[in-house]
């Protein structure tokens, strides 16, 4: 009789051991969001610049390490892979590493071709809880980041929220970049590559609402001004599947260069520009999200 007790206690622990253990199991499948962007005029009108003020339609993969990032909008892609843009966003690969690249790659399907931003990771991680190390070896410094979690909670698509929010600042070179941010996070496990469709974000879960703000300081001369952007993100859909490693290898017959070279990144994204204003999506009216729902960006500028 008690073996039989104790059989059947055994056989419940172990079922809500395996329950508890594939609840806690990282997400895996596809998140649906969309973006409202607002830039400076500088930002806006670069000769390589290939943002806009108004709407992203955006699709997130996700599975374990790797993140595929789709812009509906532009066509653009974005590959990540966290167990080398994590150690390449602090500088600690190694030569060979660090050549064989594909810890960030941005790509787009218009013009089959695209960046590796390996040796550039401290531009892809401007959100990290650390300070950025550049391809010279210096740091921005000083470094603030108060970035954390607040006691306020709220629902979103069926999810209790939490808030997090904070300021991230930090020197490049003379400039002060400055970023607020603001995310409601979920109780979704999120996977190791997903701070990377993040800047580099640090956060538990998968975020159902998020705000950045950016001050990237005056440059005076050749007719540069304001270097800043608002962008607000809400997610629509969450799309738990089974993902395949096909999802993340970027097709075949693109060609993607080394984005450390500074002129192959700006006739990469001057190639970009110039389809999306041929498209009329840089320069079109992209002002209007389908579901509506975002915060109201008038006057809120507050650098």
């Amino acid at each position: 009789m008690y073996k039989k007790f104790f059989y059947s206690l055994g056989m419940i622990l172990c079922v809500t051991f395996i329950a508890r253990a594939q609840e806690s199991k990282p997400f895996e499948g596809e998140i649906l969001y969309e973006t409202y962007e607002n830039c400076s005029d500088y930002i806006k009108e670069m000769g390589n610049s290939i943002y806009f003020d108004g709407v992203h339609q955006v699709r997130l993969i996700l599975k374990g390490n790797k993140m595929h990032l789709i812009d509906e909008t532009t066509k653009c892609h974005i590959l990540a892979d966290a167990d080398i843009a994590l150690p390449a966003s602090k500088r600690e690969l190694t030569k060979a590493q660090e050549k064989n690249g594909n810890a960030y790659v941005h790509y787009c399907d218009m013009t089959k071709t695209g960046m590796d931003f390996t040796k550039l990771m401290s531009m892809m991680a401007v959100l990290a809880p650390w300070p950025p190390t550049y391809p010279d070896g210096s740091k921005g410094e000083p470094f603030s980041y108060t970035f954390a979690k607040k006691d306020k909670t709220k629902v979103v698509l069926d999810e209790t929220c939490s808030l997090y929010e904070g300021d991230i600042s930090y020197t490049a070179g003379t400039l002060k970049q400055k970023y607020f941010v603001q995310a409601y996070v979920s109780d979704i496990e999120a996977p190791a590559g997903y701070p990377w469709s993040l800047y580099g974000l640090q956060i538990p879960g998968i975020a159902m609402q998020w705000i950045q703000k950016y001050d990237g300081g005056h440059v005076s001369g050749m007719g540069v001004g304001e270097v800043s952007y608002y962008m607000e993100a809400d997610v629509t859909k969450i799309i738990p599947r089974s993902v395949s490693d096909d999802e993340f290898v970027i097709p075949s017959g693109y060609k993607i260069k080394d984005a450390s070279n500074v002129f192959s990144q700006l006739n990469y994204y001057k190639s970009v520009k110039k389809q999306l204003i041929k498209l009329g999506i840089k320069g079109g009216d992209n002002s209007q999200k389908s579901t509506g729902v975002h915060y109201k960006t008038d006057g809120e500028w507050d650098f």
